[in-house]
Order: C-alpha cells, then structure tokens, then sequence
C-alpha cells in the first residue's frame, strides 16, 4: 500500500516561531530570507529539503549543475530507507525503479560459494531487506515531488563561493557555474541569508571547508574502475545477479543497477592508469567473460577510489554537514546513500523543532552524537568486507577462501543502533528501555482498510502501547499514541505485538526517525519515561545529557 504525504508534527505546544524575511530587522533581531540554505541538490539535499518544507519552513538550495546528473552513482537502498521513502509519498514511484536485491554471493577465483547473504529475507520495516534502483531515476522522482511543493527557492547552476556565520544568521554568496567550461563567473553575485546552511555536496564539499573541521581516514583507499552497463537482453546473458568474485587476479562485483542496468566494478591493478582503463576498449574486454558489444551498451565508465572518511565537527555554529560531505565509506555494504539520508531524516526532524521554536537550540548539537558513531560503525563494516574482497595475493586468497569453507566466517553485519543524543539514558548516562533501537513497521487495521503506522504517527514522536495513557498529556507533549489490542489497532503482521512482547515491554516511544527513544514495562515505567521525553526536550541547555 502506498503511503501518503504527513503533516509534519508540532511537539511541545506553545511556543511559536516566528517566519523571517531578507534583510529586515525586527525588534532589533535580523529577519532572514531562508530558514535553511542547502548547498548541494542529491538525495540528502532533496530529502532534507522535503522535511523542511512539509513544516512550512522556507527553503533555498544551492548546486553547481543546472540539471541532475544523469549518471548512475549510488545503486542500493535498504528497508529502512524505503520506509523513509513510504513517508515521503512516493514509494510506489521508487518501487517502480526499483528490484529485490535477492541473493549477494561471495565467489571465489574458481566460483565456488564462500558465503550467500540472503537480502530476500524478512526485514522489520515488511518487504524484502535490500533494493537495487538507478540514481538518476531516483533524483527525479526526488525533484518532481519537490516541484510540487511551495516554499523551495532554486539556484540552480550556481556555486556557492563565500559564507559567513554572523552568530545572528547565515550569509550565502552565489555566483553562475558554466558547466561546459567549468568556471565561475565572478562578475554578478547574489547574497542569500539565512538561519541555518546545511552542506550537502558530496566528498569535495565547500561547506566543510569552510567550516575547517578535521577529517579522520580509517585507512581504505583502493582504486576501482566502475562500469554501469544497459544489456539489450539479461535473460540471454550468464551473468550473476548480485556477487562478489573474490579472485586475487582482480577482485570484481556484479550486481544489478535497478531494473534493466547491470553494474560491474573491477580493482585496479598496480601499473594501471585510471584514465587509460576507462577507454572503450579496455572495459568491453574486462567484460568479455559476461557479454560483448553486441549484448548492450556501455552507459558509463569512472575511476574511484574508495575511500573510509569520516569527519569530526559535523555542526559548527550555523553550519552543518550530511551525507558525503560528512563521511564516505567503501561501497561493499551498498550503504553510502542511506546514510547521507538517515542524515537528512535524523537532521531534518530536529531543524524543524528548533525552527518552530519548540526546543532549544542546542537538540542540533545531538545530530553528529547520534549519527558519527552509527556512521562510523558502517564504515568499519564495510572495510572489514572490503578486505575480505580486496586481496590480490593468491596465496592470501588461498587462506582465506580455507577458512570460509572450514565455517570460520566473519558474522553477518548488524547495523548497531543509537548510542546517544535524544534516547532514554540511566543515571550513568547509559541508553535504557532498549532506547536507540530501530523499530519495526506493520499495517494496522481497526474499522476500516489497513493504514500504515508510519501514516498514523506522522512525522511526530509516537507512543505504541497495549496500555491506554491519558491522551490529554500525550497531546500536551506533542505525542501521539497507538493502542494495541482490544478497541485499538490490530497489527496485521504481528511486528509490533512481537517486538513488544518479546522485549517485555507494555509500551516504546518511537522518535520520528523510526528509531526509540525508549520502551517501558508498566503503567509506571510510561510515566517515567514520558517524565525522561518531557525533561530532555524541554531540558534546553541540558538536552543532550540530562534525564528528569
């Protein structure tokens, strides 16, 4: 079932913000054309612009190319990033570009099995755990969504050249990029203002530099050639779904690109030049064992060179950092992407509630203490799994395929969850009730058609309780409840019941980002924990490590 558009949530009644205008001074406080200006227009950008706009908040976004680029980049997404597309309004838009990812095989150089993750499985979310898409498919369905909406001024083909964090308000200097010669033009600028900058674009970002915060590199750098393919007929063609051979000789994954693409990625050996290896020629033989010119069409050819970054200071006063700006990571996992948007979705709930003036400043400084070490946990799992496949020794190789077939293989990775920031936490500031845990999604149903939690929470914080609780306080802190059982809900797939049950729990407060902030066994312990929502939110200078 598709899921629809939601209002966005106004927690904590009461207070109110004020909507600001380009350089005015009211009551001696400097009025801003833009509540947030993003400088880079990819999916973070797209995502994050989406949240702030749906809460009424003016939104300007700067990037450098008039178009998307109508290149494939990123090619997966996860359940819990499909879920954040349920949200948005628009997955059956993204299913439609979209395939299961099915089974990713490790092979190695003789094409025997070393390990099979099953991405087919069941996940938490409902549906399958894992999807292949096409990035510029994606961007836009992104971008037509956006078009829709009012609120989002466009500087398209413009680079941001200058800022200045006043303390008071952002101020943005713009000028025309020619993409065909790859120059500014200096000679007409524009100064946009704003409260808040977010810097969206990518590993060579302007905001971050501006910034000057440190950059931390885990040690993976290896150079791949990537290759994205359209076949003219995949049903003739013996080529692996989704694998990884692990042969020393050149270590190469194939997995598939949406619905009809196909894309290959081929290490670089030493001596290699990575402009010589993007030639035509070069690449059809490298795909030779799989098809030929006359099987299809190249649609690109690049070099990377996969990089375990991640950066330190993800906000600084006005500014702030998502996505590859903030981190890059090797793309084994297929989770570069989904982490610049659960930046986009953890940052953008939060901007909203200090925009209306609900909380405090301060919730913004929760942003990098929640994500960096759920990022950096990513990061170190796609290196391990990259060292498993980047071995061009064959005797190393020779050890390693050993251990796989002796059943001494590395565990399937778990994604950890929230270690801090806005979680219940014990008086040794230690997470509690299962807080920081993603929770599960299902299809409820009361009197009439099934309805999607996610639909009946909005993006608010919501209580999902077999136990009633005073709806009257609920509404006072901007919480909303499912009822289970009895005259409420009925989950259809169990998950929730299941999850409830299972952790002993009457009750878990969900955040807006899927995630708990934490979960109770009684009457008493909701009241608690509603005490602990109530205390950190409205906590102010204490919000990050206090609990009432």
């Amino acid at each position: 079932m598709p899921g629809h558009p939601i209002q966005s949530r106004r927690l904590m009644p009461g207070l109110c913000s004020g909507r600001r205008s380009a350089g005015l001074v009211e009551g001696g406080k400097f009025m801003t054309e833009y509540d947030v200006i993003i400088v880079g227009y990819g999916p973070a950008g797209k995502v994050l612009a989406r949240q702030l706009v749906d809460g009424g908040h003016k939104v300007a976004v700067v990037e450098r190319w008039p178009e998307a680029y109508p290149l494939p980049r990123a090619i997966g997404y996860d359940h819990e990033i499909k879920r954040i597309f349920y949200a948005m309004g628009i997955a059956r838009d993204v299913a439609a570009i979209s395939r299961g990812m099915g089974h990713y095989v490790w092979y190695n150089a003789d094409w025997k099995v070393l390990i099979d993750i099953d991405e087919t499985r069941e996940s938490i979310s409902g549906g399958a755990t894992g999807y292949t898409f096409n990035q510029p498919e994606l961007e836009k369905i992104l971008h037509e969504d956006l078009r829709r909406r009012d609120g989002i001024s466009y500087h398209l083909g413009m680079e941001a050249i200058a800022a200045r964090d006043t303390g008071d308000h952002i101020e943005v200097e713009i000028a025309r990029f020619d993409a065909q010669s790859l120059r500014i033009d200096h000679s007409e600028t524009r100064l946009l203002t704003g409260r808040y900058l977010v810097g969206c674009d990518g590993a060579n970002s302007f905001v971050r530099r501006l910034m000057d915060v440190p950059v931390i590199d885990h040690g993976f750098d290896e150079a791949w050639l990537v290759v994205d393919v359209m076949p003219n007929d995949l049903e003739k063609l013996h080529i692996p779904d989704a694998a990884q051979w692990c042969n020393p000789a050149r270590p190469t994954t194939i997995v598939p690109s949406g619905v009809r693409n196909r894309r290959f990625e081929f290490m670089l050996l030493p001596g290699e030049e990575p402009t010589q290896m993007c030639a035509a020629d070069e690449v059809w033989e490298l795909l030779a064992p799989w098809l030929s010119p006359d099987d299809g069409h190249l649609i690109r050819s690049a070099t990377y060179r996969f990089r375990s970054l991640l950066t330190r200071g993800w906000r600084k006063g006005q500014m702030l950092l998502a996505g590859d700006a903030a981190h890059l990571m090797p793309p084994f996992m297929g989770q570069g992407m989904c982490a610049g948007l659960r930046d986009a979705w953890n940052l953008g709930w939060k901007l909203g509630l200090v925009l209306d003036g609900s909380v405090a400043e301060s919730l913004l400084d929760s942003y990098e203490a929640e994500r960096s070490p759920h990022v950096e946990a990513v990061i170190r799992i796609s290196m391990a799994m990259g060292q498993v496949i980047c071995v061009p020794d064959p005797e190393a190789a020779r050890r390693r395929d050993e251990a796989f077939f002796a059943g001494i293989m590395p565990p399937p990775p778990v994604f950890p969850p929230l270690s801090d920031g806005i979680i219940a936490r014990d008086a040794d500031g230690k997470p509690m009730g299962f807080a920081g845990e993603l929770l599960p999604h299902d299809d409820l149903v009361r009197d009439s058609s099934p309805v999607r939690l996610d639909d009946l929470a909005g993006r608010n914080f919501v209580l999902v309780t077999n136990v009633a609780v005073d709806d009257a306080r609920l509404a006072r802190l901007g919480i909303r409840q499912v009822l289970l059982g009895g005259a409420g809900w009925r989950d259809i797939n169990g998950r929730l019941s299941h999850w409830l049950e299972s952790h002993d729990a009457a009750a878990y407060l969900a955040r807006p980002d899927f995630y708990a902030f934490g979960s109770a066994a009684n009457s008493k312990e909701i009241d608690s924990l509603l005490e602990a929502f109530e205390g950190m939110m409205r906590g102010r200078d204490h919000v990050l490590n206090e609990v009432a």
